[in-house]
């Protein structure tokens, strides 16, 4: 178990790792300062919202980006965590405070049940069914009495002002995606995140190797769920009503797919890169264009970006960087 979260110690990463590190915790240090003194309502959501979609990116990129397994079913899990925190509140008067964990638990569980048949099917064809499964659990969930169908949940406000609400939120939000994100940084320099590689580069040598692919698959995919179901126990707080369409709405799949993509997919930072860029540029398109024309254009730089930059905005900055490094023989004594 330890070598899952075995880290590369300072000195086998260098010091152009530790500058990069610092220029990171400067960031996320500018963002704690804002978050407790910022008083424009406006930012703090945005920024909030930006911190969600990092979590539910990251999330993605467990199995999507280190395991190449294209999964268009992310909001399944979301939706189960929304849904599984606004009911316990509904019936037994519980806060998704206390019940994101629950959330994260009942997500997880599903993860794993769904990934039982799923995750041996591989390609095209595993992207169709996580989209096949999120709209058949969109239905299951509009046909339960326990879920008030298309009347939705209502959840109780919190007795705060609407600052100090918005304020909550982006620390919470916040606070799960550098968690998140810590974790994803340890399953990238682990037994665990090569396992996940090798299945993504060749999975029938990756087997013959003795890479239990299944099993490794079956983790990964309940992990992902279990961070999908805490943060969307949260977000059904957030907003104080959930309902099957909204909460299960097909566009938040495909945006963590694009965030992953643009920024770059099986990396720690292409989450962080990707989700205010995909957010900035659709709040850019919305003003200007309808969301099906924000969609074809989404679509086309995606296709641009697996036909001329591989690895999105991550895969450019490696190349360069690479490319800057003096060779062998130029390297001075």
């Amino acid at each position: 178990m330890l070598s899952l979260f075995y880290l590369p110690s300072i000195s086998d990463s260098g010091s152009a790792r530790l500058r990069r590190l610092t220029v990171w915790l400067a960031v996320l240090f500018a963002l704690v300062f804002y978050g407790g003194f910022s008083r424009q309502l406006f930012l703090l959501s945005a920024l909030g919202t930006v911190f969600l979609y990092v979590v539910l990116t990251q999330a993605w990129n467990i199995l999507g980006g280190y395991g190449g397994y294209l999964n268009f079913g992310m909001v399944t899990f979301f939706g189960v965590g929304a849904y599984t925190s606004a009911v316990l509140f509904q019936y037994f008067e519980l806060s998704p405070f206390l019940t994101a964990p629950v959330a994260g638990l009942a997500s997880a569980v599903l993860g794993v049940l769904i990934g039982i048949p799923t995750l041996r099917i591989r390609g095209a064809y595993f992207a169709l069914v996580t989209m096949i499964i999120t709209f058949a659990v969109q239905t299951l969930v509009l046909d339960l009495p326990v879920t008030q169908g298309a009347l939705g949940v209502y959840l109780q406000p919190l007795r705060l002002s609407p600052l100090a609400v918005e304020r909550l939120f982006y620390f919470l939000f916040l606070g799960c995606a550098f968690l998140v994100t810590v974790l994803v940084y340890a399953i990238e320099n682990s037994n665990f995140g090569w396992a996940l590689i090798a299945i993504r580069e060749d999975e029938d040598a990756a087997e013959i190797i003795g890479v239990r692919t299944v099993e490794v698959k079956w983790i990964a995919n309940g992990i992902a769920a279990f961070i999908a179901g805490v943060v969307g126990g949260l977000y059904a707080q957030r907003i104080m009503y959930i309902e099957p369409s909204g909460t299960f709405a097909f566009d938040i799949s495909l945006n963590v797919v694009l965030m992953a993509v643009i920024g770059g997919a099986g990396t720690w930072q292409g989450p962080l890169i990707g989700a205010p860029l995909v957010l900035l540029v659709a709040d850019m398109l919305r003003i200007t264009v309808t969301s099906e024309v924000n969609r074809a254009i989404f679509s086309v730089v995606v296709i641009l970006i697996a036909l001329f930059i591989p690895g999105g905005v991550m895969g450019v900055w490696t190349r360069w960087r690479h490319g800057r490094k003096p060779k062998p023989m130029e390297t001075p004594f």
